[in-house]
Protein backbone atom coordinates (compact mmCIF):
# COMPACT_ATOMS: atom_id res chain seq x y z
CA UNK A 1 0.00 0.00 0.00
CA UNK A 2 1.28 3.47 -0.88
CA UNK A 3 2.17 5.75 2.01
CA UNK A 4 -0.13 8.70 2.65
CA UNK A 5 1.49 11.97 1.61
CA UNK A 6 1.23 14.90 4.04
CA UNK A 7 2.10 18.52 3.29
CA UNK A 8 3.49 20.37 6.34
CA UNK A 9 3.38 24.17 6.00
CA UNK A 10 5.01 26.31 8.71
CA UNK A 11 7.46 29.20 8.48
CA UNK A 12 9.39 27.95 11.53
CA UNK A 13 11.84 25.30 10.33
CA UNK A 14 12.13 23.69 13.75
CA UNK A 15 8.38 22.99 13.76
CA UNK A 16 8.55 21.44 10.29
CA UNK A 17 11.50 19.27 11.31
CA UNK A 18 9.65 18.03 14.42
CA UNK A 19 6.52 17.20 12.43
CA UNK A 20 8.61 15.40 9.81
CA UNK A 21 10.17 13.18 12.51
CA UNK A 22 6.77 12.34 14.03
CA UNK A 23 5.07 11.66 10.70
CA UNK A 24 7.83 9.67 9.01
CA UNK A 25 8.09 7.48 12.12
CA UNK A 26 4.42 6.63 11.52
CA UNK A 27 5.04 5.69 7.87
CA UNK A 28 3.85 8.94 6.24
CA UNK A 29 5.64 10.72 3.39
CA UNK A 30 6.21 14.42 4.15
CA UNK A 31 6.34 17.44 1.84
CA UNK A 32 7.57 20.74 3.29
CA UNK A 33 6.56 24.36 2.71
CA UNK A 34 7.78 27.44 4.58
CA UNK A 35 5.32 30.18 3.60
CA UNK A 36 1.75 30.48 2.36
CA UNK A 37 2.58 30.82 -1.33
CA UNK A 38 4.84 27.76 -1.30
CA UNK A 39 2.15 25.79 0.55
CA UNK A 40 -0.41 26.71 -2.11
CA UNK A 41 1.93 25.77 -4.96
CA UNK A 42 2.92 22.41 -3.45
CA UNK A 43 -0.67 21.53 -2.61
CA UNK A 44 -1.53 21.96 -6.28
CA UNK A 45 1.55 20.21 -7.69
CA UNK A 46 1.96 17.37 -5.18
CA UNK A 47 -1.72 16.57 -4.47
CA UNK A 48 -1.12 15.53 -0.82
CA UNK A 49 -3.55 13.32 1.08
CA UNK A 50 -3.66 15.80 3.98
CA UNK A 51 -2.27 19.25 4.85
CA UNK A 52 -0.98 20.45 8.23
CA UNK A 53 -1.25 24.21 7.89
CA UNK A 54 0.11 26.85 10.27
CA UNK A 55 -2.13 29.93 10.53
CA UNK A 56 0.47 32.69 10.94
CA UNK A 57 2.75 32.49 7.89
CA UNK A 58 4.35 35.10 5.59
CA UNK A 59 3.07 35.93 2.08
CA UNK A 60 -0.28 34.19 2.65
CA UNK A 61 -1.87 33.30 5.99
CA UNK A 62 -3.17 29.82 6.66
CA UNK A 63 -6.71 31.18 6.32
CA UNK A 64 -5.94 32.56 2.85
CA UNK A 65 -4.27 29.34 1.74
CA UNK A 66 -7.23 27.33 3.00
CA UNK A 67 -9.75 29.53 1.18
CA UNK A 68 -7.84 29.28 -2.10
CA UNK A 69 -7.47 25.51 -1.82
CA UNK A 70 -11.21 25.13 -1.21
CA UNK A 71 -11.94 27.27 -4.27
CA UNK A 72 -9.76 25.08 -6.52
CA UNK A 73 -11.38 22.04 -8.10
CA UNK A 74 -8.31 19.81 -7.73
CA UNK A 75 -7.54 20.66 -4.09
CA UNK A 76 -10.96 21.40 -2.58
CA UNK A 77 -11.38 17.96 -0.97
CA UNK A 78 -7.93 17.66 0.65
CA UNK A 79 -8.31 17.47 4.46
CA UNK A 80 -6.75 20.49 6.19
CA UNK A 81 -5.67 20.61 9.84
CA UNK A 82 -4.76 24.08 11.07
CA UNK A 83 -1.90 24.15 13.58
CA UNK A 84 -1.92 27.26 15.72
CA UNK A 85 -0.97 28.72 19.06
CA UNK A 86 -4.24 30.67 19.05
CA UNK A 87 -7.03 29.55 21.39
CA UNK A 88 -9.77 32.15 20.80
CA UNK A 89 -13.12 30.82 19.60
CA UNK A 90 -13.25 33.54 16.92
CA UNK A 91 -10.04 32.19 15.37
CA UNK A 92 -11.48 28.70 15.14
CA UNK A 93 -14.71 30.02 13.67
CA UNK A 94 -12.63 31.91 11.10
CA UNK A 95 -10.80 28.67 10.30
CA UNK A 96 -14.08 26.78 9.87
CA UNK A 97 -15.37 29.51 7.56
CA UNK A 98 -12.15 29.27 5.53
CA UNK A 99 -12.69 25.53 5.13
CA UNK A 100 -10.48 23.87 7.77
CA UNK A 101 -11.43 20.33 8.75
CA UNK A 102 -9.78 20.24 12.17
CA UNK A 103 -7.47 22.14 14.52
CA UNK A 104 -4.60 21.34 16.84
CA UNK A 105 -2.86 23.82 19.13
CA UNK A 106 0.87 24.33 19.67
CA UNK A 107 2.63 22.95 21.57
CA UNK A 108 0.83 19.88 20.27
CA UNK A 109 0.60 16.41 21.70
CA UNK A 110 2.15 13.74 19.46
CA UNK A 111 -0.55 11.16 20.21
CA UNK A 112 -3.37 13.63 19.59
CA UNK A 113 -1.78 14.86 16.36
CA UNK A 114 -1.42 11.36 14.92
CA UNK A 115 -4.94 10.42 16.01
CA UNK A 116 -6.43 13.43 14.23
CA UNK A 117 -4.36 12.83 11.09
CA UNK A 118 -5.35 9.17 10.89
CA UNK A 119 -9.01 9.94 11.58
CA UNK A 120 -9.14 12.49 8.75
CA UNK A 121 -7.43 10.11 6.35
CA UNK A 122 -10.05 7.48 7.21
CA UNK A 123 -12.81 10.04 6.75
CA UNK A 124 -11.59 10.75 3.24
CA UNK A 125 -12.87 7.33 2.23
CA UNK A 126 -16.41 8.31 3.29
CA UNK A 127 -18.62 10.09 0.69
CA UNK A 128 -17.93 13.84 0.76
CA UNK A 129 -21.20 15.03 2.33
CA UNK A 130 -21.04 12.53 5.17
CA UNK A 131 -17.34 13.26 5.67
CA UNK A 132 -17.88 17.00 6.08
CA UNK A 133 -20.73 16.43 8.53
CA UNK A 134 -18.83 13.93 10.68
CA UNK A 135 -15.69 16.05 10.94
CA UNK A 136 -17.57 19.26 11.77
CA UNK A 137 -19.73 17.48 14.36
CA UNK A 138 -16.55 16.10 15.94
CA UNK A 139 -15.05 19.60 16.18
CA UNK A 140 -18.22 21.14 17.62
CA UNK A 141 -18.64 18.42 20.24
CA UNK A 142 -15.23 19.26 21.73
CA UNK A 143 -15.96 22.96 22.24
CA UNK A 144 -16.96 24.38 25.62
CA UNK A 145 -19.05 27.08 23.96
CA UNK A 146 -22.42 26.46 22.39
CA UNK A 147 -22.24 26.67 18.59
CA UNK A 148 -25.09 26.68 16.07
CA UNK A 149 -24.58 26.79 12.30
CA UNK A 150 -27.51 27.57 9.99
CA UNK A 151 -28.10 28.17 6.32
CA UNK A 152 -29.12 31.59 5.03
CA UNK A 153 -32.74 30.96 6.05
CA UNK A 154 -31.92 30.26 9.73
CA UNK A 155 -32.43 26.50 9.27
CA UNK A 156 -30.08 24.60 11.60
CA UNK A 157 -27.44 22.50 9.84
CA UNK A 158 -25.15 21.83 12.84
CA UNK A 159 -25.51 22.30 16.60
CA UNK A 160 -23.57 20.99 19.58
CA UNK A 161 -24.98 19.75 22.88
CA UNK A 162 -23.98 22.89 24.80
CA UNK A 163 -25.99 25.07 22.41
CA UNK A 164 -29.01 22.79 22.76
CA UNK A 165 -28.87 23.21 26.53
CA UNK A 166 -28.44 27.00 26.40
CA UNK A 167 -31.30 27.37 23.89
CA UNK A 168 -33.62 24.81 25.55
CA UNK A 169 -33.74 22.69 22.39
CA UNK A 170 -34.89 19.18 23.28
CA UNK A 171 -35.38 17.66 19.82
CA UNK A 172 -32.87 14.94 18.93
CA UNK A 173 -33.18 15.57 15.18
CA UNK A 174 -32.37 19.27 14.78
CA UNK A 175 -31.60 19.40 11.06
CA UNK A 176 -33.71 22.06 9.30
CA UNK A 177 -35.24 23.35 12.55
CA UNK A 178 -35.71 27.13 12.51
CA UNK A 179 -33.21 28.72 14.95
CA UNK A 180 -35.22 31.96 15.02
CA UNK A 181 -38.20 29.99 16.35
CA UNK A 182 -36.20 29.25 19.51
CA UNK A 183 -34.64 32.71 19.82
CA UNK A 184 -38.09 34.31 19.60
CA UNK A 185 -39.11 32.53 22.82
CA UNK A 186 -36.26 34.09 24.78
CA UNK A 187 -35.61 37.39 26.49
CA UNK A 188 -33.02 38.94 24.16
CA UNK A 189 -31.16 42.24 24.42
CA UNK A 190 -31.87 42.72 20.68
CA UNK A 191 -35.17 41.95 18.97
CA UNK A 192 -35.45 39.04 16.57
CA UNK A 193 -36.34 41.54 13.83
CA UNK A 194 -33.04 43.32 14.45
CA UNK A 195 -31.11 40.04 14.37
CA UNK A 196 -32.83 39.05 11.13
CA UNK A 197 -32.40 42.34 9.29
CA UNK A 198 -29.03 43.61 10.53
CA UNK A 199 -26.39 43.73 7.79
CA UNK A 200 -23.32 43.72 10.04
CA UNK A 201 -21.09 40.67 9.72
CA UNK A 202 -20.74 40.25 13.51
CA UNK A 203 -23.32 41.16 16.17
CA UNK A 204 -23.05 40.65 19.94
CA UNK A 205 -26.15 40.36 22.12
CA UNK A 206 -27.34 38.86 25.41
CA UNK A 207 -29.85 36.12 26.20
CA UNK A 208 -31.26 37.26 29.54
CA UNK A 209 -32.72 35.18 32.40
CA UNK A 210 -36.46 34.76 31.97
CA UNK A 211 -37.79 31.61 33.68
CA UNK A 212 -36.96 29.09 36.37
CA UNK A 213 -35.80 26.81 33.56
CA UNK A 214 -33.44 29.56 32.42
CA UNK A 215 -32.08 31.29 35.56
CA UNK A 216 -28.73 32.31 34.03
CA UNK A 217 -27.74 34.79 31.29
CA UNK A 218 -25.73 33.94 28.17
CA UNK A 219 -23.66 36.07 25.85
CA UNK A 220 -24.06 35.44 22.14
CA UNK A 221 -22.09 36.38 19.03
CA UNK A 222 -23.80 36.06 15.67
CA UNK A 223 -21.69 35.95 12.51
CA UNK A 224 -23.38 36.24 9.12
CA UNK A 225 -21.69 34.99 5.95
CA UNK A 226 -22.46 36.93 2.77
CA UNK A 227 -21.84 36.00 -0.86
CA UNK A 228 -20.52 38.47 -3.44
CA UNK A 229 -24.05 39.67 -4.11
CA UNK A 230 -24.68 40.53 -0.46
CA UNK A 231 -26.99 37.57 0.16
CA UNK A 232 -26.74 35.72 3.47
CA UNK A 233 -25.50 32.18 2.85
CA UNK A 234 -24.95 31.08 6.44
CA UNK A 235 -25.09 32.13 10.08
CA UNK A 236 -22.96 31.03 13.03
CA UNK A 237 -24.08 31.63 16.62
CA UNK A 238 -21.58 31.19 19.47
CA UNK A 239 -23.03 31.07 23.00
CA UNK A 240 -21.32 31.38 26.37
CA UNK A 241 -22.93 31.10 29.81
CA UNK A 242 -22.08 34.25 31.80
Amino acid sequence: MNKAKILVADDIKQNVKLLRVILTASEFDVIEAYDGEEALEKAKSENPDLILLDIMMPKLTGYEVCQQLRANGTTKSIPIVMITALHEMDDRIKGIEAGADDFISKPFNKTELLARVKALLRMRRIPAKEEETNVLESILSELEEGVVVTDGQWKITHINQTAKELLNIHETDTENLDLMQYLSRMNLSLSTDTLTNIREKTTDFQILPSTIQRPFPSSARMTKIFDDGGNITGITLVLRKT
